[in-house]
């Protein structure tokens, strides 16, 4: 186990021998997570799949870095049909762990060396979706062909199963839809809404099977009290005309009541609050003028404020971009380049004399892989503990001075702090410059699986959570 803060590798310590760094708590969290890690395994194992992909999730809500979770995971995934789920959670393993991550590395292989596999699942994802529209458009014969389509296709997906027995039961097929739940619990034996639709198929069945037509000349009985009143239905069905013709007469008392009140009431209210109402109106137009001027007023002070200052503001910036440009000199003098970049930094170039921006530009290029190097590490820190805006700042920064920095670093994680925030169409467009321009480096492979992924996505834009 490794310290937190300095990384340095640990025993049995409560604290951390190299930073003084108090490592109990973190260490109890890390144990929790692996205790999840393995409920998740056990329910694994005895094809619990969705209670085992729960138990994960909590497994890494405490500790993210568990990489045997997060594979055990999308193996899960991979098992009840969510291929593109699984593959998130495999790629995701592979980025934060790189080295001695024998599983991501093999499931992500065997996709890549099945080249029919990601077409296959687009073809899948598609049937299903237009299964979906089908439904939704009142086609119950069309939709089942197209799923019945995908599980020839896919057989371990359990979405298809469960939503074609639930056609099976609007049909009043309650056999067929047995049977096609019976089979997307053999996958995953714990599934929630597959063990309340065979419930409610039984409950079907049973009443097909004892239900029986009630004789015409039945008796009826209710309770009156503490009596029990038993008398022929003709008799039971004459009392409730009986009411019924009380109760019409009421409602027409109601109805001739409302109408007299709407004919006479309501003008006159409507009339007097018409008269408030404008009044009201030529009250506030009158407030509103008034407020509009003094508005104006300010405004012109606020304008003739801004530009008195303008000339201080300017000032001012020119004295202290060149004590800054000065401070950077005199680091890099001292051999402190860290200092001397996060001074040049400070400095607006534009204010400065031609013998200052000069000094500006020559103090730069010797600054820059310095500075690049700054802001490709704040970004990658910031990556790690998901803080992913903060991050896309900093590696902007970085491809816009050098966007090839690190093998086409820099831009593919870019493109991934863009994936993760929602914006995928800056996301595609990085990942594609990486594919161009590295596709032989582990960011370019890993690029072309986000791309891949990608594609099926699109296509499988209305399956929910």
């Amino acid at each position: 186990m490794q310290c937190f803060r300095c990384g340095v590798e640990v025993g049995n310590e409560k604290v951390c021998y190299n930073c003084g760094a108090d490592i109990l708590l973190y260490k109890q969290i890390i144990y929790t997570s692996y205790v999840f890690y393995n409920q998740g395994l056990e329910k694994a194992k005895v094809h619990d799949l969705s209670g085992a992909i729960e138990t994960l999730k909590q497994s890494l809500q405490y500790y993210k870095y568990n990489t045997r979770a997060r594979n055990l995971l999308g193996l899960c995934y991979y098992q009840v049909g969510e291929t593109v789920r699984a593959l998130n959670e495999w790629v995701l393993s592979k980025n934060l762990q790189e080295d001695d991550n024998p599983y991501a590395d093999r499931y992500l292989a065997e996709i890549e060396n099945d080249p029919g596999l990601l077409s296959k699942l687009n073809s899948t994802i598609k049937k299903y979706n237009q299964a979906i529209e089908y439904c939704k458009a009142g086609s119950r014969d069309l939709a089942s062909i197209q799923l019945k389509k995908v599980i020839s296709q896919n057989p371990n997906l359990v979405r298809a199963h469960q939503l074609l027995a639930l056609l099976y039961i609007q049909d009043k097929k309650y056999s067929d839809a047995r049977k096609v739940l019976i089979a997307a619990s053999k996958i995953d034996s714990n599934n929630t809404t597959t063990i309340r639709y065979i419930h409610e198929v039984k409950e079907r069945l049973k009443e097909q099977n004892t239900g029986r037509r009630r004789k015409k000349n039945d008796v009826v009985t209710f309770a009156d009290g503490n009596d029990t009143v038993i008398m022929s239905e003709n008799s039971f069905r004459s009392m409730l005309d009986n009411s019924r013709s009380s109760f019409m007469n009421i409602l027409l008392g109601l109805v001739v009541g409302l109408l007299i009140c709407f004919f006479l009431v309501v003008p006159t209210v409507k009339s007097n609050s018409s008269d408030k109402n404008t009044k009201t109106i030529l009250a506030l137009n009158k407030e509103l003028k008034q407020a509009d001027s003094d508005n104006k007023a300010l405004q012109n002070e606020v304008d003739e404020l801004k530009e008195s200052l303008s000339a201080y503001d300017d000032k001012q910036d020119v004295a202290t971009s060149y004590d800054n440009l000065f401070a950077a000199q005199n680091s890099l003098d001292a051999g402190d380049e860290k200092s001397a970049s996060e001074s040049i930094q400070l400095v607006t170039k534009d204010v400065l004399g031609e013998s200052g921006q000069r000094a500006y530009d020559s103090l730069y290029t010797k600054l820059g892989p310095t500075i690049v190097k700054g802001y490709y590490d704040d970004g990658n820190k910031f990556y790690l503990e998901e803080n992913y805006e903060s991050a896309i700042t900093n590696f902007e920064k970085v491809v816009e001075i050098d966007e090839g920095y690190n093998n086409g670093a820099a831009v593919f994680l870019l493109g991934d702090c863009y994936r993760l925030t929602g914006e995928k169409e800056s996301a595609l467009d990085c990942f594609t410059k990486v594919v161009e321009n590295y596709p032989n480096s582990k960011w370019g492979r890993q690029a072309k699986t986000y791309i891949a992924v990608d594609d099926t996505e699109l296509n499988a834009a209305e399956v929910g959570e």
